[in-house]
């Protein structure tokens, strides 16, 4: 994702914002079609791509079961005759992707003469999602749109066009050829509805330095395998001054609320159940989740969630972070914030541990989705575009922003530039090694067709029960009748 803006994106999401687009686009007024700027921007050189040697060590791929079979053999969907011009709809606005768009948009075209792209960039802010959908609903949508929220979420509403059969005659984007999770977030009813380039996932950020002092290892091997051992090393760094918290271990329940669903998974519960269309929030497994973090809190800060998070930003590694300035000494973040949060010391990664309920170490993750809106003139063409965005084409954007691929073919000898040059190329390939590998455990999440009003309202529920104005099951019965009775108004419509 662009770096720039979507390190603060990932931390804070408007969904709310978002879901008033929704209902907007889906009343009886439809808002005016809105355009944007037609220039790709002038591309700047950027870092080729850090190859390293052949024998560099590979990911694990996944044994993937593939996407639903179509019931009838896939339409033959032929692209049009002569020279074609495809709209891509975006908002990538940062120094960074101006060197990036460019190269990509190059690269495809020289791979498909006959396809030139027009970059239309409406702006940043909550405007992108409103001009998306006022165009699809007034049928004059742009052929490609890069998604901030899940296409589920589009699909659900009959805005985008269903790409099974253009990828059951891929070269490269067919539906074994991803990683099952993130291709899931993009599949409503048995069918696909675009394709995540990325897949970016969380994990266990620590700070080298401050183990050491302690004389504890930061070997992933010895990094606690449960909850309960996770808290008892939390403990051992935290220090009060004044009846203030000075110092924190690892602060598991303040933001980074895209995590969710892997603290759940980590305890044998899930959110959301796709195959039901059930929300599963009041589960013993949440229960007990939410429960322990309620007694970490009191344990070990005091047991004051307001007091806390005044004293510091306890989440994630982003400068100004409690990690970042050396304050806590673990933190919860997505794997591009090895290069882009710019944590200014020596660093170790590791998997999440495991609750009492679950079975084995899950990670969530948080991707780019590149999706057709419904109603374009150019849906070959489109789709040819994002399975090479998806696939061959991301090695571009990867030597910059350590966004982890979805794709599985993606060739380990392709590493972020950045990466490298701050880590070593050794210690570049074992970081990346490490997220392409924790892919294969990705939990099943961005699935449901109101994420965005649910996850406001999970969110709202566990800082109720973080700041004790509600009990943990109570709030969770609130949020269930919530989260469930919303997306039954949606089916039914």
């Amino acid at each position: 994702m662009d770096a720039e803006y979507d390190g603060v994106r990932r931390k804070i999401v408007d969904r709310r914002a978002f879901l008033r687009t929704l209902a907007l686009a889906g009343g009886s007024a439809i808002l005016a079609a809105c355009g944007g700027s037609t220039a790709v921007p002038t591309a700047v050189p950027a870092a080729a791509p850090t190859a390293v040697p052949a024998e560099a060590p590979t990911a694990a791929a996944p044994t993937a079961a593939p996407a639903e079979a179509p019931t009838t053999a896939p339409a033959v969907v032929e692209p049009s005759n002569g020279q074609v011009t495809i709209e891509w709809f975006n908002r990538y606005t940062t120094n960074t992707t101006q060197q990036i768009i460019p190269l990509m948009v190059a690269e495809f075209e020289k791979q498909n003469p006959n396809i030139k792209v027009n970059y239309q960039n409406p702006g940043n802010g909550e405007g992108y999602i409103e001009s998306l959908l006022a165009r699809v609903a007034g049928n004059n949508p742009p052929d490609i749109a890069t998604l901030y929220e899940p296409p589920v979420e589009f699909a659900a509403r009959d805005a985008l066009t269903p790409i099974d059969d253009f990828m059951a005659s891929a070269k490269t984007a067919k539906a074994d050829a991803f990683f099952p999770a993130p291709l899931k977030s993009c599949q409503w009813q048995g069918k696909t509805y675009g394709l995540p380039s990325s897949a970016g996932a969380g994990a266990m950020y620590l700070n080298t330095a401050a183990f050491k002092q302690k004389g504890i290892s930061i070997d992933r091997a010895t990094f606690p395998k449960t909850w309960d051992e996770l808290k008892a090393l939390s403990k051992e760094f935290v220090t009060t001054k004044n009846g203030g918290i000075e110092q924190a271990g690892f602060v598991p329940f303040v933001g980074n609320s895209w995590l969710y669903p892997a603290w759940s998974a980590l305890n044998g519960g899930k959110l959301f159940d796709t195959q039901s269309n059930k929300y599963m929030l009041t589960s013993d497994q949440n229960v007990q989740w939410l429960e322990s973090w309620v007694q970490w809190l009191d344990d070990q800060y005091g047991g004051d969630y307001e007091k806390l998070t005044t004293a510091g930003s306890w989440a994630g590694t982003y400068p100004d972070s409690a990690f970042n300035l050396g304050r806590a000494s673990m933190a919860a973040e997505g794997s591009w914030s090895s290069t882009d949060a710019d944590i200014p010391f020596d660093w170790e990664v590791a998997r999440f541990p495991v609750g009492p309920g679950g079975s084995k170490s899950v990670t969530a993750f948080y991707p780019n989705w590149w999706a057709i809106p419904k109603g374009t003139k150019h849906p070959a063409e489109a789709f040819l575009f994002i399975e090479f965005v998806a696939t061959t084409g991301w090695e571009t954007w990867y030597t910059a922003i350590m966004d982890t691929p979805s794709w599985k073919a993606f060739p380990p000898t392709v590493l972020t530039t950045k990466l490298v040059d701050k880590v070593g190329l050794d210690r570049a390939k074992d970081v990346n090694t490490f997220f392409a590998d924790y892919l294969n455990d990705a939990v099943e999440m961005w699935t449901s067709p109101v994420e965005t009003f649910a996850g406001d309202t999970f969110g709202a529920a566990v800082d109720k029960i973080l700041n004790k104005k509600m009990k943990v099951k109570d709030a969770l019965a609130e949020a269930q009748d919530l989260c469930q009775n919303k997306l039954n108004t949606v089916l039914k419509g």
